[in-house]
C-alpha cells in the first residue's frame, strides 16, 4: 500500500508503508487466533509464561531450538514463517553464503 503523505527532500513521492510484522507479533497473532493465553502456550511448549511474554515483546534474541520447534509444530507452521514472515523465508535462505577470506591459524 502506498502512502502519499510521506515526502523527502526532493519532492512528494509515495512510499510503501514501513510496517513489517516482527517474529514476536507473529507468535502473538497465532496464539490469539487459537484463543490461548500466554500461560497456556507456555505449558504446551514447555517454557515459562515469562519466556512467551518476552518472545511476544521481541525481547529474546535467541530462542532455544527445542521450544522453537515445538512452537512451530504446535502452530502447524513452517519455522521459517515464524522467523522471517510470509515473504522473506525463501529469499533469505536462497542468498549465497560467503566464506570468510581469513584462514584459521594453526
Amino acid at each position: 500500500m502506498l502512502q502519499s503523505n510521506f515526502k523527502d527532500a526532493l519532492g512528494g513521492y509515495a512510499y510503501a508503508s514501513a510496517h513489517m510484522e516482527t517474529m514476536g507479533q507473529r507468535i502473538k497473532k497465532m496464539r490469539e487466533q487459537r484463543g490461548w493465553s500466554q500461560t497456556e502456550l507456555a505449558n504446551l511448549v514447555g517454557v515459562t509464561f515469562s519466556a512467551v511474554s518476552q518472545w511476544e515483546r521481541d525481547e529474546t534474541e535467541n530462542l532455544k531450538l527445542l521450544p522453537f520447534l515445538r512452537l512451530a509444530r504446535l502452530f502447524e507452521t513452517d519455522p521459517h514463517y515464524i522467523v522471517f514472515g510470509p515473504s522473506r523465508g525463501a529469499a533469505e535462505l536462497s542468498k549465497p553464503v560467503q566464506a570468510s577470506k581469513k584462514r584459521p591459524k594453526g
